[in-house]
């Protein structure tokens, strides 16, 4: 039997899943874009120490001394924390002001690159050990504003580089500080995501779990007190909608209860009325083998009562006790096969008359051994080992002991107390003080000794019966 998982952890599950993805997405898409932002944070510094740097020349290198040149370089480095700081200038104003030839600096692709197409670069440099640098080569070019006009200065067309700023930028500071940032949002996604798990958790509880115990108690109550459940009492659609369902069905399913109680109470009926024929079927086919030897219906009755007393003082359940009060009036009923010049011999039959008279037991036991019904297979039963012994002398087939069945034990006690107090063809009736001692005297040979002592135990109920049914 596999083990069933609770909609919490069903839930759980698919979330995770979800999540996870969701947040590895989300991290790839943060940690790329917070990437892309650091880069363009500190592009934008690299900008702003150019924008300073050629601020500071322009203002102030054309008053500058030569041997102070350098100095102010130095001093601009230690202001804007950069390295390596080079102002590079373009062929045109070193043969202007007889500067030092930088055209060294021109074998560099970069530098080329910028007094050609006039661009800032932003060169990214790891270095290791968790050292990053960034070399930033911006071009100065010449031209006209309302702070500086270039041309005043210089003999060249508005729009030529004029020089380019070279320095190095180091931003490992700037990219532990990412990683920190970047470590913190997703501490606070992975908190987000719990906080929605168990939010989510709480909502299941309160909107699908307790609800739907609660709708199974109601649903239980319902059935028993044929009581629409409430159906406004639920918060969601969805499990008034369920309860609206289960209201349909405990209706259809009400109406088909009464029905099957009505065909219930009717197979009951009928049941009882079978039963009822067929007891007294049994009963009249008892009655009809008894008067084939000139008894009267009072034999079976009496014999019936008297097995009835003996199976309840024996402990037998209540269907047994029924069984053996409806079936052993067929004890007999083997006697329709038995001719009448030996049935109703007035006489002591002969050894072989006797030997005829014998079979009637496995006559009645042929008559019934076929039945599947209770009642026919206690008759077959009855009919096969009444006349069976304690001690294993009987017939027809000399059971012994508890070989013979409980009531074929009984039945056997039952019939041959009625008939030693009652008068037959080929005899008279003994007195009761006489059965009793026979009784007695058989007891743990012809009977079962317990039998024995039930029936003395019983002893008035028994003689109240024979009084009865005389």
């Amino acid at each position: 039997m596999s083990l069933k998982q609770s909609i919490k952890i069903i839930t759980l599950k698919q979330f995770v899943i979800v999540s996870i993805v969701g947040i590895f997405a989300l991290m790839a898409l943060v940690a790329y874009n917070f990437k892309q932002l650091t880069i363009f944070a500190m592009k934008d510094k690299g900008e702003s120490i150019s924008k300073f740097v050629e601020a500071s020349l322009v203002s102030h290198m054309n008053t500058l001394e030569n041997k102070k040149k350098n100095a102010y370089i130095e001093t601009i480095q230690k202001i804007t924390s950069v390295n390596d700081l080079k102002i590079i200038h373009s062929k045109s104003v070193s043969e202007q002001f007889k500067l030092e030839s930088h055209d060294k600096y021109f074998s560099d692709p970069w530098i080329a690159d910028v007094f050609k197409n006039k661009k800032s670069y932003y060169i990214m440099k790891d270095l290791g050990h968790d050292k990053i640098i960034m070399r930033v080569v911006v071009p100065y070019i010449a031209g006209k504003n309302e702070i500086v006009n270039c041309l005043n200065c210089h003999n060249v067309p508005e729009g030529t580089v004029l020089g380019a700023i070279d320095f190095e930028l180091d931003i490992s500071t700037y990219r532990s500080m990412s990683f920190t940032y970047l470590y913190m949002i997703l501490t606070v996604l992975f908190l987000i995501t719990f906080v929605i798990i168990y939010l989510f958790f709480k909502i299941i509880d309160k909107h699908v779990r307790y609800p739907l115990v609660e709708l199974m108690v109601k649903t239980k109550k319902s059935f028993e007190k044929h009581i629409p459940i409430d159906t406004q009492q639920f918060e969601s659609m969805e499990i008034e909608d369920l309860a609206i369902k289960i209201n349909e069905f405990n209706h259809e399913l009400l109406v088909k209860h009464d029905e099957l109680r009505d065909k219930n109470y009717e197979l009951i009926e009928l049941n009882k009325e079978i039963e009822a024929t067929q007891k007294e079927i049994i009963f009249t086919m008892g009655f009809v083998g008894e008067t084939r030897s000139k008894e009267t219906a009072n034999h079976v009755i009496r014999v019936s009562e008297y097995s009835y007393i003996l199976a309840k003082g024996y402990g037998l359940n209540d269907e047994e006790c029924e069984n053996i009060l409806t079936s052993s009036p067929m004890h007999d009923i083997g006697k329709v096969g038995i001719p009448d010049s030996i049935l109703n011999k007035p006489a002591k039959l002969t050894e072989d008359e006797f030997e005829v008279m014998k079979t009637h037991a496995e006559l009645g036991y042929e008559i019934f051994k076929g039945s599947q019904r209770e009642l026919l297979k206690a008759a077959a039963i009855i009919a096969h080992e009444h006349h069976e012994k304690w001690d294993g002398t009987g017939y027809p087939r000399a059971l012994k002991g508890e070989n013979i069945h409980i009531f074929g034990r009984i039945v056997a006690l039952a019939d041959v107390f009625d008939a030693l107090g009652t008068k037959r063809v080929y005899k008279e009736a003994w007195d009761i003080d006489d059965i009793l001692k026979y009784f007695e005297d058989e007891k743990g040979k012809q009977f079962e000794p317990k039998l024995i002592d039930i029936f003395f135990n019983n002893l008035d109920a028994i003689l109240e019966i024979k009084e009865r049914y005389k």
